[in-house]
């Protein structure tokens, strides 16, 4: 089935964050990764985004795309646990808590703008297996999936934001029919210029999106609210540089945490207060036990806690592994995870 959303100009309002600045007014702080994922068998660009499951009882694992061929997922020490085929997708995003012939399961789904779909996983917690169901690859006609984000409404409801090379975003909500997934459109507005990274604050109904040379903003989660925007930050405050590329959420309490957009243009991440927005510090990732991050792209953060790391951990792509020839046709790319202590003790909020 294809879908074609009319087109929409999402209204904005701004904030009054006009400030604007330098890699010198908004200095970086550094930190390094605990470890690094194995690089992908895929040369070139390869790895783009990252997801992270962690239980209640602090076990899980790390999602991570290969945008040449499916998606890896990898134990919570970094190694690699599977490799699925399931075609050239680029983000990922998951929740758990989804309903299928009465049986809960952790939701994921990723965008394929190859073949215009949403392709989905199912990961049974109880039997810790990953399960393909009917419906698992569904299309969005002429709408071009670039980013995805997921999210739970506070009436259970699955919603799946898509982001586009064309400056739309689209939204869907996920269901079930007769046993296998099916997806409704539930609206769409205008971004204006490509635009990949979101993230939904199911705790808020918030919805977070960044324009890759534009801002990082701020919409309503819900299908039936007015798209009204409101700016958090953009190229060239706070020390952030074009491409503004994934955007994530850490989560503290009800309404507080941190939004954290990477800045592909300086190799670093923006990191903005819950729920006031105020900057909170800018990072970048260095050469350590581990080599630094370079071009990044795609990033995730939990703030469930796991043995090693009690209050959470980041995951972000690096575009060039230290094992890389000095070729982007060839180039070796990963996933590097920091320890969010590391972060968080550098903050300003």
């Amino acid at each position: 089935m294809k879908y074609l959303l009319s087109l929409s100009v999402a209204a904005f309002t701004l904030t009054a964050c006009a400030t604007t600045g330098s890699d010198i007014d908004y200095p970086a702080f550094a930190v390094t990764a605990a470890f690094e994922t194995p690089i992908m068998a895929s040369e070139g660009d390869s790895a783009d985004d990252p997801a992270i499951y962690i239980a209640a009882n602090g076990t899980g694992f790390i999602a991570g795309t290969d945008k040449q061929s499916g998606l890896y997922i990898y134990n919570l020490d970094g190694t690699q646990r599977d490799y699925m085929p399931i075609g050239m997708i680029n983000n990922i995003d998951l929740r758990d808590g989804f309903s299928l012939d009465g049986q809960n399961y952790v939701l994921m789904v990723a965008s394929d703008d190859e073949t215009n779909a949403i392709v989905s996983l199912l990961y049974n917690a109880t039997t810790d297996q990953f399960v393909t169901p009917n419906g698992h690859r569904l299309s969005t006609g002429e709408i071009s999936p670039y980013g995805i984000c997921l999210g739970r409404g506070d009436d259970d409801s699955f919603h799946i934001g898509v982001t586009t090379k064309a400056g739309l975003y689209a939204q869907y909500e996920m269901t079930e029919e007769d046993g296998a997934l099916a997806i409704n459109p539930s609206r769409d507005f205008s971004t204006v210029k490509q635009t990949e990274g979101c993230v939904f604050d199911d705790r808020t109904g918030s919805l977070y999106l960044a324009v890759e040379e534009g801002a990082l903003s701020h919409y309503p989660m819900s299908p039936r609210a007015d798209p009204v925007r409101t700016e958090i930050a953009r190229i060239n405050q706070f020390g952030l540089k074009a491409d503004l590329e994934g955007v994530t959420l850490y989560e503290d309490g009800d309404i507080g945490g941190y939004v954290i957009v990477s800045s592909q243009g300086n190799n670093s991440y923006g990191v903005f207060s819950l729920p006031d927005y105020d900057f909170a510090g800018r990072f970048e990732i260095k050469d350590g036990s581990v080599d630094g991050v370079s071009s990044t792209d795609g990033i995730a953060v939990t703030s469930h806690a796991t043995p090693r790391f009690p209050d959470g951990f980041l995951v972000v792509q690096d575009d060039m592994d230290d094992t890389s020839p000095q070729s982007d046709d060839f180039k070796k790319q990963n996933f590097k995870v920091i320890d969010w202590r590391d972060i968080k003790t550098q903050l300003t909020r």
